[in-house]
């Protein structure tokens, strides 16, 4: 890449010249990079450090739907109507119900936190609005199966 005359000349290099950090000062504290506005940046991944509420709003429901789900499959696995289906899960729900929210929330957390620091990720975005789509589809099955078995709720 050509630099002009006047960058050769800073005193102080230019902060430009390496890519914002997945993990920075900015993450926690704030910065105001909100979007990726030059052209070259966009052939390369950029990380910004100022999230939109849509974004906010996706995960909080994501997360939401987490909590749900985890009451519902701990409320149809104690009657003894359900089983968990995912095998590891279903490990840690036979070792205790705590052990089982805690890994829930857990895993559940570090995917929110990784969809939200890699939002500019094309494959983020879709794995937001799969990631919802499945787990509506899921609490509504449990939802039918709770009203199925319990008619008078």
């Amino acid at each position: 890449m050509h630099e002009p005359e006047e960058m050769k000349s800073r005193a102080i290099s230019d902060r430009r010249r390496q890519p914002t950090p997945l993990i920075s000062r900015y993450t926690c504290l704030g910065g105001q990079r909100s979007c990726i506005r030059r052209k070259e940046d966009r052939a390369r991944y950029v990380f910004v450090d100022v999230y939109s509420p849509r974004l906010f709003m996706a995960l909080l429901l994501l997360l939401i739907l987490t909590v749900i789900d985890t009451y519902f499959t701990l409320a149809l696995t104690k009657e003894k109507i359900a089983v968990e289906a995912n095998p590891i899960m279903r490990f840690y729900l036979k070792h205790s119900s705590t052990s089982f929210i805690e890994v829930k929330f857990f895993i559940s957390a570090v995917s929110v936190l990784i969809f939200c620091l890699c939002k500019n990720c094309p494959i983020t975005k879709v794995s937001v609005a799969v990631a919802i789509i499945v787990y509506l589809m899921v609490t509504f099955y449990e939802l039918n199966i709770i009203f199925y078995f319990f008619p008078h709720l």
